[in-house]
């Protein structure tokens, strides 16, 4: 058999399925016979081979050529790449083994190469610089916006990455790219862990040798884009959000009243019961316990909060709130879809119309949604939660098409791109396989 002229890795890959499917062999089996067929040497020399061109600056950072790649850039080569290319000049840079491959790195950052972009097997610049190194390029990625919890198609992360290889300062990159706070001070260390076990005499040793633990902050190195848990006061912990340790130790509500009786300031009450309420991973009766125990501390939930809680589709607590004197607002009645919401609608103002609109699109609460858009709630405003997003990224992914008409019909523009992945609601449908939302999308082309 002789290669077409454009040949398609993704075509000869599913030509490769059939022919395992047809002749009931395994599929590396049948790999290897359709290289043979096509007259190369392996699967992956065929495969090389499908693979379009890449581009001149392409090339030229995978040579790690800072010069070939400044020169391509002052032509106006577009510094993702051209739209047939898989990988980007960064990722090519970043997995290369030039020398230069940090200054080119860096060039094609300075020039707006996006580094959160997905390359080969969903894999990002920062999984190819976590696998290479050096540390240095890791830091690069990681201040100028990438995500150490992005993972790749396979669902590995940049930390995997590390662990996998044998990169340049391998320790240096696995603690930079490794889950959760990085904690440099060993008692606050002690502290952290005393709450996950549920060592209430520990812990309580730890706050009466060194009271301060409950009002100093754990600053962490500066490194990355900071996250709604950057710095965190040591209360926080009883929330277990994010998720550090599998579930909270079952005492965890007396841990909590230990703290508080050692004295917690109001704000970090009130931080702490919106970590709980917006913890989804919580068993249901714990979150529930640790909020009444948080309120009956003098916990406030602010506005804030009710959006958080809401947008992460956490209703019960702002039911219970609703219940032990929360005012019931237009953004809690279109969360929970309640009968109240026309009403609120007349006095509430413009921002807080298209704040009840996102909740009530995130809840999938279609009549709440039409409510608010009939109220005059702008479609097009990016959202209060998910603030990279509008409401009709979040009907997309919620494969909801009853609202997603809802929104067209009041103006909703179909070509914004979320600030985040840079994806239009399109874009994300397909990329969730949400198959209703995409066949809409499709059909307004």
């Amino acid at each position: 058999m002789r290669l077409p002229d454009k040949p398609s890795a993704e075509h000869l890959r599913k030509q490769a399925k059939r022919l395992a499917r047809s002749e009931a062999i395994r599929l590396a089996a049948a790999q290897r016979r359709l290289a043979r067929d096509y007259g190369f040497g392996s699967w992956a020399a065929l495969m090389r081979a499908a693979a379009p061109a890449r581009s001149p600056l392409s090339e030229a950072a995978a040579r790690g050529d800072l010069a070939a790649v400044e020169a391509q850039l002052a032509a106006g080569a577009p510094v993702d790449g051209e739209p047939r290319e898989r990988d980007s000049p960064l990722y090519l840079a970043c997995a290369s083994e030039a020398p230069d491959r940090l200054a080119v790195a860096r060039r094609l950052i300075e020039a707006g190469a996006f580094v959160r972009r997905g390359c080969a097997g969903g894999a990002t610049p920062l999984h190819a610089a976590a696998r290479r190194g050096p540390a240095a390029l890791v830091e690069l990625l990681l201040r100028s916006g990438a995500l150490a919890w992005q993972a790749d198609g396979k669902g590995r992360r940049a930390h995997d990455y590390a662990e996998a290889g044998d990169p340049v300062e391998r320790d240096r990159i696995l603690y930079l790219t490794a889950d959760g706070p990085r904690i440099e001070d060993p008692g606050f260390r002690a502290a952290v862990a005393a709450i996950q076990a549920g060592d209430a005499a520990a812990l309580a040793r730890l706050l009466d040798a060194r009271p301060s633990l409950l009002t100093e902050p754990a600053i962490e190195p500066d490194i990355g884009p900071r996250g709604y848990f950057s710095d965190p006061m040591l209360f926080w912990f009883v929330a277990n959000n994010p998720t550090l340790v599998p579930a909270p130790p079952p005492n965890i509500v007396g841990i909590a009243r230990l703290m508080v009786a050692r004295g917690v300031a109001q704000k970090d009450l009130d931080y702490t019961l919106e970590l709980a309420m917006t913890d989804g991973a919580m068993p249901r009766p714990v979150q529930m316990a640790l909020v009444e125990t948080l309120v009956e501390a003098g916990a406030r939930a602010g506005r804030e909060a009710v959006i958080a809680t809401l947008g992460h589709r956490q209703i019960r607590p702002i039911a219970w709130l609703l219940d032990h004197g929360l005012a019931l607002t237009a953004l809690e009645a279109a969360g929970l879809g309640r009968a109240e919401l026309a009403g609120l609608l007349d006095a509430a103002s413009d921002d807080e119309k298209s704040d009840a609109l996102a909740m009530a699109v995130i809840n999938r609460q279609a009549e709440a949604a039409r409510l608010c858009l009939e109220a005059g709630a702008d479609p097009n405003r990016f959202m209060p939660c998910h603030k990279h997003s509008t409401p009709l990224h979040q009907a997309a992914i919620n494969d909801d098409v009853e609202t997603l008409e809802l929104l067209v019909a009041h103006g909703a523009r179909r070509d914004v791109r979320d600030t985040l992945w840079r994806g239009t609601p399109l874009g994300w449908a397909v990329h969730e396989g949400r198959k209703d939302a995409e066949a809409y999308l499709r059909g307004l082309e």
